[in-house]
């Protein structure tokens, strides 16, 4: 299923227009709808305050708004809930907890919160820094800084979007949804082969099971006589003891014997 390309490119203006609290445009302008880069400036009053991170939204293969679009950080953070890979976790990018009204608008604030105040019940994905963090806060905050300093000082400026910018955003759009179409296309194609080939081998089991069915019936069938007479023989044998007479039980039993030995040849 294809993103909501509408959505996605409001939601882009909306940072360009009335960006959350700390956060702002990226340095470079916007050629991808479905890829776009936000800064987000250190929050006064925690160890990443002076601090500039750029972060990448990703909806590449996201089915957004159903589910959150990718968030990753481009610069190396010393933060409990951040990973070597740039991933932040938190609740709001599980899927079971993710809400279709949800926007980017509210992810960052989420982003920008977590930095002011880690959240250590159960979402931790750096073991070492969150060791440090519950141990001893000043030196958290040490590294933090630190960190801060080597890795994100560098300041960044915002590009804002011209008249010429828009025209280009409209072309992106239309590439993003042609992109977009051709990839729920190839998905479909790729559906439809994987169904063609459960439907063959669903029919040559089917034939499978049918060729099986009737070699067993055939074999039943000629089997049928012979179990048929031995059923039969051995009934008049049971029968024969009830007889009054031991001559003529006798007479009887010799008279069926040769019917429970019956094998199926003839004999002359």
């Amino acid at each position: 299923m294809e993103p909501h390309i509408g959505r996605i490119r409001r939601e882009l203006r909306k940072i360009w227009v009335d960006p959350p609290a700390f956060c702002r445009p990226g340095a470079s302008p916007v050629t991808d709808l479905l890829h776009w880069e936000v800064v987000i400036d250190g929050p006064d009053g925690s160890p990443y305050a002076g601090g500039t991170f750029p972060v990448d939204i990703d909806f590449v293969n996201i089915n957004y708004p159903l589910s959150p679009p990718k968030i990753t950080f481009k610069t190396k953070v010393y933060h409990p809930n951040i990973d070597s890979r740039g991933e932040m976790t938190l609740d709001i990018f599980q899927y079971k907890n993710w809400r279709a009204a949800m926007t980017v608008h509210e992810l960052l604030l989420h982003i920008v919160s977590v930095l002011y105040d880690p959240m250590l019940d159960g979402r931790p994905v750096n073991d070492k820094v969150n060791d440090v963090y519950e141990s001893d806060i000043e030196q958290y905050e040490q590294m933090a800084c630190a960190w801060t300093w080597k890795y994100s000082s560098a300041p960044i400026v915002s590009y804002y979007p011209t008249e010429e910018d828009e025209r280009r955003l409209d072309r992106c759009a239309a590439a993003a949804a042609k992109r977009a179409a051709d990839a729920e296309a190839e998905r479909w194609r790729r559906y439809d082969e994987e169904r063609r080939r459960r439907r063959q081998e669903e029919e040559e089991m089917l034939e499978r099971a049918a060729a099986l069915s009737a070699a067993r019936r055939k074999r039943i069938a000629s089997l049928l006589p012979l179990v048929t007479l031995k059923r039969v023989a051995a009934f008049l044998q049971r029968w024969s003891v009830a007889l009054p007479f031991a001559t003529s039980r006798k007479r009887f039993s010799s008279a069926v014997l040769p019917l429970s030995n019956y094998s199926g040849r003839a004999c002359f």
